[in-house]
């Protein structure tokens, strides 16, 4: 038996389905709840591919429409790669997160880790929407 789902149903039609409001810029508290390293698709070289979550009691008291269960939002701009460049952002990475320094760090040990975010909105396919512009220590 295949673990995939065949069919979703939807509690109403998407036929007008709306575009939710993207998480409002500001600085956030974040908890990295998945992380990994890629490969990137123009250089193949390694970098850290970090999944943040804001909860939503940290969204701003006017901000309407978010995700009740908070948003989920990627941060994949730091080199992981065996390089002095990689080793140097790394580290800083590390330090922001408070995560390992060490000549060995596993992805897996990233997760549950809290940092501040600075979020910005940038257009994707003609859409605004929440980006990480940068990660700050908590």
């Amino acid at each position: 038996m295949s673990g995939s789902q065949t069919i979703m149903r939807y509690s109403q039609d998407i036929t007008h389905a709306e575009a939710p409001p993207p998480l409002p810029a500001r600085s956030y508290p974040a908890e990295i709840i998945g992380a990994s390293l890629r490969p990137a698709q123009s250089s193949g070289l390694l970098y850290w591919n970090l999944l943040f979550r804001v909860n939503a009691d940290d969204y701003p008291a006017d901000f309407v429409g978010g995700d009740p269960d908070g948003t989920q939002i990627y941060y994949n701009r730091v080199r992981g790669d065996d390089s002095p460049v990689g080793r140097y952002a790394t580290r800083r990475l590390m330090e922001k997160i408070g995560g390992p320094l060490a000549q060995e760090i596993d992805a897996n040990s990233l997760i549950g880790l809290r940092a501040t975010i600075e979020v910005n909105h940038q257009e994707y396919e003609g859409e605004q929407r929440a980006n990480i512009a940068r990660v700050l220590a908590p």
